[in-house]
């Protein structure tokens, strides 16, 4: 997978330099020479680069990557002027850093769905998260299995849980369906103001802004995910 790492502070170092050891394709981005200095022997792209400049961020294949994510902490300003224009180039999956509630809830408010808050979420956590598309939450149990929390996948919106029949057809346990309030709409991948339906009707329709929480394989979880 291919991803885009913007802002090389502790935070987004660390992270792009896991998603590297991974095997996956980062390029790293900073406006701050000693960062991309510190960062050149553990991602294998990086460049300096003004991430408020809408010119030299379409110089980026934006398009080709699997997400970007703007880990800008410090400079808030800069974070939300990067994310907007990520917003207006129509970049398919943005993941957004948030260094309080407030810079967090600017970021809804410009139309960030995926935001990350380091204090809460380590860098090895949202590596993890990245690996399984529309993945909110992980917690890997072993190198083989986790508990997952994802967005009903798009193929299987207003069809019912018996008709997709999860546990039969891809050997995962289905714990529970987190369900939004009626007035929101998913705001963020931490949003908590979610009814968690144990007991859930598996004649219902699922719509999109549901949640799945699901236990298994990560291979059959991601099989899922992707059918």
């Amino acid at each position: 997978m291919k991803y885009i790492v913007i802002g090389l502070g502790y935070f987004g170092a660390k992270l792009a330099s896991i998603l590297t050891s991974m095997g996956h394709e980062v390029i790293g981005i900073d406006n701050n020479y000693e960062r991309i200095d510190e960062s050149k022997d553990s991602i294998a792209t990086v460049m300096k680069m003004d991430s408020t400049n809408i010119n030299a961020m379409k110089s980026l294949p934006l398009h080709d990557v699997d997400a970007v994510i703007v880990a800008i902490g410090k400079d808030v300003g800069s974070s939300i002027l990067t994310l907007s224009i990520l917003r207006n180039l129509n970049v398919k999956r943005i993941i957004g850093r948030a260094v309080n509630q407030i810079h967090k809830d600017i970021l809804n408010q410009i139309g960030i769905e995926e935001i990350v808050l380091p204090l809460e979420d380590s860098a090895l956590h949202v590596s993890s998260m990245l690996q399984l598309k529309n993945t909110m939450r992980i917690i890997e149990i072993s190198d083989d299995y986790a508990i997952v929390e994802v967005l009903v996948p798009s193929k299987y919106v207003e069809h019912s849980l018996q008709t997709i029949d999860i546990e039969n057809r891809f050997d995962i346990k289905l714990v529970a369906v987190k369900i939004p309030p009626k007035e929101g709409v998913i705001t963020s991948i931490f949003k908590r103001e979610y009814k968690v339906d144990l007991s859930y009707n598996v004649t219902f329709l699922l719509r999109k802004e549901y949640i799945l929480v699901l236990a298994g394989k990560i291979v059959n979880i991601k099989k899922f995910i992707e059918s």
